[in-house]
């Protein structure tokens, strides 16, 4: 089957496909978080779309295609320019030193966001998501974080992406990779 990557949508039916197939996505262990969808709604509208740089990618299959929902969205992803004063970056700023915060966050893009629906793992469309994500950013790293007990670090490893940090976000919270890569 070929996948097509299309700019993420503004609204519609193909937002709310990529919403539902975040959702989808986050429901089961080790997230176990089925509301995760609704936060992700609430970010885009409401904060993320607004910051410089951003941009965002679905994958589309054919919705006749077994086990493609009708929307045939199967995954999203999107990002944005990393600065200070962002919630993320500031937190990772303070788990480096001053050599590797100016290395991998001096002139950042942050993926943000990516999602497969669980039927369509493993089949490449997260690698053609973050191509498309990366594809010609003017910033130097492209920085994020994933949690230590998923797999996604296995798919950002083989992207070229490598360990910066390990850290909690939360006062006994789950342990995340901060990962890196150099582009361009």
């Amino acid at each position: 089957m070929s996948w097509r990557i299309d700019p993420f949508p503004e609204g519609g039916p193909l937002f709310e496909g990529a919403i539902a197939v975040y959702a989808e996505a986050f429901a089961p262990p080790p997230y176990s978080d089925p509301d995760r969808g609704e936060e992700i709604r609430y970010r885009l509208r409401r904060l993320h779309r607004d910051r410089q740089g951003f941009r965002g990618f679905i994958a589309l299959g054919e919705p006749e295609e077994p086990g493609v929902p009708a929307h045939g969205v199967v995954g999203m992803t999107y990002g944005y320019r990393s600065q200070r004063g962002q919630w993320w970056r500031d937190a990772v700023a303070r788990e480096l030193d001053r050599r590797a915060r100016k290395r991998w966050l001096g002139n950042a893009y942050e993926l943000v966001e990516i999602a497969v629906h669980p039927d369509f793992q493993s089949r490449g469309i997260g690698a053609l998501l973050v191509e498309a994500l990366l594809e010609g950013r003017p910033e130097k790293t492209c920085v994020l974080s994933t949690r230590t007990d998923s797999r996604a670090h296995e798919l950002y490893g083989r992207l070229g992406f490598e360990v910066i940090t390990e850290m909690t976000f939360t006062p006994g919270g789950a342990p995340f990779y901060v990962m890196g890569k150099v582009l361009g």
